[in-house]
C-alpha cells in the first residue's frame, strides 16, 4: 500500500497495544472529525466509512455551514455519528499577536471578543443543531483551531454545554467544574506542510505514543487515544490508510471504542495531581 500503510510501524504499535493487554487492561479509543456541514462529495465518503466500519464518529459540525442536504445526509448515518458542535461559523476574530507569541494564532473563540458575546454566539449555534438533530446532537463544544480562550470555557457549563474536545492530552478531567475535557491527540494531517499526508508510519507512532505515556502515567490515562480527522482535506493515501487503519482496529481483541454519549457526557473521575 506504499506510504498509507506501513507494516513495521503497526507491528510497533501493536506491541504496545500488547502492553496493554498483558496488564490485563483494554485500550480506549475514539475518532472526531471536523469541519462538516456544506455539502461534501468526501463528507459523503466519510459517512459510509463510518457505516462500513462500524465505529462512532464525533462529527463536528460548523452551525452556520449546515445545509439542509447534509443535516439529511447525517440523520441517515448510523446513530454511532453523533453529532458536535464545532465553534459558529469557523471564522477568526484574532488580530494581534498575544504576549510571548510571534504570530497572531487564529482563534474564533479566543481573546478578540468579550466572553458574553462568544458565549451567546455560541449557543445559537446549539440551538440550530439541536433543531436539525435532536439527542443526536451532544453538548459538546470543539472550539475551530483547538483554541479556545479561559474566560470562554469557564462560560460552557452555565450555557449548557457538559464537554469540550481539543487537542493534545488534557491537564486535567474537569478544566472548570462540571465541564468534561476529552480531547484528541494524533492528527495524520501536516497543517504547517502545506496539509499534506503525514504518513502511515508518523500517524501510527503518534498513537503509540500517546497509549504508552498513558499506560506509564505520563499523561491522564483514563483520557482515552483521540484521532483526528478532517475529511474536507485528507488525501488518497490519508484516506486508505484511515480504511486500513480502522478495520484492524475495530477487530483488535485490546481495543474499545466506547459509545460516544457515555465517553463524552460521564460524569468524570477525579484529576491526578498536576
Amino acid at each position: 500500500m506504499g506510504e498509507a500503510w506501513d507494516e513495521g510501524a503497526w507491528q510497533a504499535f501493536s506491541g504496545e497495544l500488547g502492553a496493554w493487554q498483558r496488564e490485563g487492561r483494554l485500550v480506549s479509543l475514539w475518532w472526531r472529525d471536523d469541519d462538516a456541514g456544506r455539502p461534501d462529495s468526501a463528507l459523503d465518503r466519510l459517512l459510509r466509512m463510518a457505516a462500513n466500519v462500524g465505529l462512532p464518529l464525533g462529527l463536528a459540525v460548523v452551525p452556520a455551514w449546515l445545509t439542509t442536504p447534509v443535516a439529511e445526509a447525517i440523520r441517515s448515518a448510523p446513530e454511532s455519528v453523533v453529532v458536535l458542535q464545532h465553534g459558529f461559523n469557523h471564522v477568526n476574530h484574532e488580530t494581534e499577536i498575544p504576549p510571548g507569541e510571534r504570530k497572531v494564532r487564529p482563534a474564533e473563540y479566543g481573546m478578540a471578543r468579550p466572553a458574553w458575546v462568544s458565549l451567546d454566539e455560541a449557543g445559537k449555534g446549539a440551538q440550530r443543531l439541536r433543531t436539525a438533530f435532536g439527542s443526536r446532537s451532544l453538548p459538546v463544544f470543539v472550539p475551530p483551531w483547538n483554541r479556545i480562550a479561559a474566560n470562554v470555557l469557564a462560560g460552557l457549563p452555565g450555557v449548557g454545554y457538559h464537554a469540550v474536545s481539543a487537542f493534545r492530552p488534557r491537564p486535567r478531567a474537569e478544566p472548570v467544574p462540571g465541564l468534561l475535557q476529552v480531547n484528541c491527540h494524533v492528527d495524520p494531517i501536516l497543517w504547517r506542510q502545506g496539509k499534506r499526508f503525514a504518513g502511515a508510519a508518523g500517524t501510527l507512532e503518534g498513537l503509540r505514543a500517546h497509549l504508552a505515556a498513558r499506560r506509564r502515567e505520563h499523561v491522564d490515562p483514563a483520557e482515552p487515544t483521540g484521532l483526528l480527522t478532517h475529511h474536507r482535506d485528507m488525501e488518497e493515501p490519508c484516506w486508505d490508510f484511515l480504511a486500513e487503519l480502522l478495520a484492524r482496529l475495530r477487530g483488535h481483541p485490546a481495543v474499545t471504542f466506547p459509545p460516544l454519549p457515555l465517553l463524552l457526557l460521564e460524569t468524570p473521575p477525579p484529576s491526578r495531581p498536576a
